[in-house]
């Protein structure tokens, strides 16, 4: 069984220099993060890994849940997962240790929203999902024992 959960990035600034890549997360981001992390924690089992896009209001994000969540997870980060399309973020969850039961993996939009816009049409009560906002998170399981093979989800929770 695999669990792996979608959290988009907290708000972030509106500019750093450095450009978009440096942008940090805003008092808001932050309190959205927290609001999130507390969601997730009442929701599911802490994450064994936390994988983040490289963009610093991602890493940002990724630390705080990792706080807040128990600061147990081993928090990676990946290139490819900047503004990555739904189909690079699969690859890359691909590429995540089975040994993980629980991935949580810290990206951007349109692709985590696209993501699970897939997944959610497969759940009644998700259908007037439209993607998510700043700090929005989805989790779902799989009966898989390794990451490649992840495809229709047993359930889902969206925050």
């Amino acid at each position: 069984m695999k669990r792996l959960t979608l959290v988009r990035h907290g708000h972030a600034e509106p500019h750093a220099a450095g450009g978009d890549f440096h942008r940090a997360l805003s008092a808001q981001g932050r309190t959205e993060v927290l609001r999130s992390a507390a969601a997730i924690k009442a929701s599911v089992p802490p994450p064994d890994t936390i994988l983040a896009s490289e963009a610093q209001r991602t890493r940002e994000t990724a630390d705080v849940l990792q706080a807040q969540l128990g600061g147990a997870a081993i928090v990676l980060t990946s290139k490819r997962l900047y503004h990555a399309n739904w189909p690079t973020v699969l690859e890359v969850i691909a590429e995540c240790a089975d040994d993980a039961p629980h991935v949580l993996l810290v990206g951007h939009n349109p692709g985590l929203s696209e993501l699970a816009l897939r997944w959610a049409q497969q759940f009644p009560a998700y259908a007037t999902f439209g993607g998510f906002a700043t700090a929005g998170w989805c989790s779902v399981t799989f009966d898989v024992t390794d990451w490649r093979s992840i495809r229709s989800p047993l359930d889902a929770v969206f925050g």
